[in-house]
């Protein structure tokens, strides 16, 4: 084989071993891949006009589980 070649094959190669890697890191442990939990948000963003310092506001968003297993929310922080 030619160098080229050799070359050729080897990434091929890297690129199948790392897709196989994420396949297995996209799959939560203990469950099949391809059934996982999927978040849905309705309105990701809020326009709230003005808001004066020392103003309070009130926002619900509305969070959706469009998975096929449970959903777990541990940690929310805005940003």
């Amino acid at each position: 084989m030619k160098i080229q070649e050799r070359m050729l094959v080897a990434v091929l190669v890297l690129i199948f071993v790392a897709g196989l890697f994420g396949a297995a890191a996209a799959a939560p442990k203990g469950k099949p891949a391809g059934k996982v939990p999927r978040l849905v948000i309705e309105n990701k963003t809020v326009q709230l006009g003005e808001v004066l310092e020392g103003q309070d506001f009130q926002y619900t968003f509305k969070l959706k589980n469009a998975g096929e297993t449970e959903l777990q929310i541990l940690n929310v922080r805005p940003g």
